[in-house]
């Protein structure tokens, strides 16, 4: 199986594909990114992950020509579930990854370049906040660094899906 859950068409008119496989990866799953022509045909497929299961939820160009990929992975990180923000040059070559979380859950949904060249995470955390679950919004610099980090809700569940730079 080999779902997509974000695609962006990239300043060359071609597409940015981000989501999971189960067909080409190095642990149980992978995260999965794909690059195709105006026309759909690949010009590379990349896979990122460790020996447990790594998922793409969102993906976006970056002003240098690379890009931005956030979902989860079970094989890094301090808790299960973690935050995990890959930046890759315009060929999907990392040039680095980062994890976010604490030792419960943590996900995230949507990530965006921000104007001063950091990103903003969007998602919702089990680790941190007033709830069983809180909105958790962090954002990073260039490089991945947190910048600072932010959870909002009440007592039950809150969670986030997109986020967008006003």
């Amino acid at each position: 199986d080999d779902w997509a859950y974000s695609v962006q068409q990239t300043s060359d008119g071609g597409y940015i594909v981000a989501g999971t496989t189960w067909s080409f990866d190095a642990g149980w799953i992978d995260l999965f990114l794909i690059k195709t022509d105006a026309n759909g045909n690949v010009e590379w497929a990349k896979t990122y992950g460790g020996t447990d299961s790594e998922w793409a939820y969102s993906v976006q160009q970056t002003s240098d020509g690379g890009y931005i990929v956030v979902g989860g992975t079970h094989s890094f990180g301090a808790g299960w579930a973690d935050i995990f923000l890959i930046k890759t040059d315009a060929n999907g070559s990392v040039q680095w990854a980062k994890t976010y979380g604490g030792t419960s859950d943590d996900y995230a949904s949507s990530v965006q370049q921000t104007s001063d060249g950091g990103y903003i995470v969007a998602g919702w955390t089990y680790s941190f906040g007033a709830g069983y679950n809180d909105i958790f919004l962090i954002k990073t610099d260039a490089n991945g660094n947190v910048q600072w980090a932010k959870t909002y809700g009440g007592t039950n569940y809150d969670g986030a899906y997109s986020v967008q730079q006003t």
